[in-house]
């Protein structure tokens, strides 16, 4: 994680603007915002080297790249094993998320497949064999109707 950075209007302004469309230039974003090219590219290597931005990235559709299962998993670990289980977790190309969380689970994971045979085969090959996960709750998604990054 960065260093701590406040954030004031302008910055929040970019990185909304960011948000909605990675590839926007910085003239695009002058001109829409009023603020000069040169105060938007330095606003914007300030955040990189604080941290605040992390990557450009884009958004692809799971289902138009193959991925059209998704499971949430609830991960109960031993806690001796708990930071294996969860490196482990998240060397798995296909689990694109993985937090440590309170509650009656330790570890919130999202995995990705193409199919339901396929995902069986990630939890019980893959994921059920790592040392330290002691009990699974897999939860397939039905429908997503809304994934964004957090709002800024």
């Amino acid at each position: 994680m960065g260093n701590s950075l406040a954030l004031d209007d302008v910055d929040r302004t970019i990185l909304r603007m960011l948000r909605q469309n990675a590839r926007m230039s910085l003239q695009e974003m002058s001109r829409k915002t009023g603020i000069s090219d040169a105060t938007i590219q330095f606003r914007l290597k300030r955040m990189k080297a604080n941290g605040v931005i992390e990557k450009f990235t884009i958004a692809a559709n799971p289902a138009a790249t193959g991925y059209a299962v998704t499971a949430i998993m609830l991960v109960q670990t031993d806690s001796e094993k708990h930071d294996h289980a969860m490196a482990a977790l998240a060397k798995i190309p296909e689990v694109t998320e993985v937090y440590g969380v309170l509650g009656e689970h330790d570890l919130y994971a999202k995995i990705w497949s193409r199919s339901l045979e396929e995902l069986n085969a990630i939890i019980n090959d893959r994921i059920r064999t790592i040392e330290g996960i002691e009990d699974l709750l897999e939860i397939v998604v039905v429908e997503r109707t809304k994934e964004e990054t957090p709002p800024v």
